[in-house]
């Protein structure tokens, strides 16, 4: 089976890693003042900052995705709807126009096996 894959946007990725970021350091931030003054609300503030990173952190869990591990198409997500179940090995084009095998594993993963046409 041939896939053609794309990358998974490295730019919404890092804008991801920021806004989690700025939250658990805002939520840091919230924590001395709270040392500071002995005033709840800021330990509630940042409660509530922590439970907005679990749960942006917990969305990407339970996507629709299989992680590609290793080989040119290193950190990409495949849609479900790409990667048959019953199939054990998956072949996606890789940029230099050859392609390149994935074992395909229960844990939702793609697992880089090498280029084709060469053994494994």
């Amino acid at each position: 089976m041939n896939v053609e894959a794309r990358g998974s946007g490295g730019a919404s990725q890092r804008g991801h890693a920021v806004v989690v970021f700025a939250l658990l350091l805002s939520m840091a931030g919230l924590t001395m003042v709270w040392t500071w003054t002995g005033n709840v609300l800021f330990v509630v503030a940042g409660a509530v900052q922590l439970l907005v990173v679990v749960l942006l952190c917990a969305k990407d869990r339970f996507q629709g995705t299989f992680e590609v591990i290793g080989g040119p198409w290193d950190g990409a997500r495949i849609p479900l709807d790409r990667v048959n179940p019953s199939t054990d090995v998956l072949v996606l084009r890789s940029p230099d126009g050859g392609g390149a095998r994935y074992a395909v594993t229960g844990l939702r993963n793609l697992v880089y096996r090498g280029q084709t046409g060469t053994p494994e």
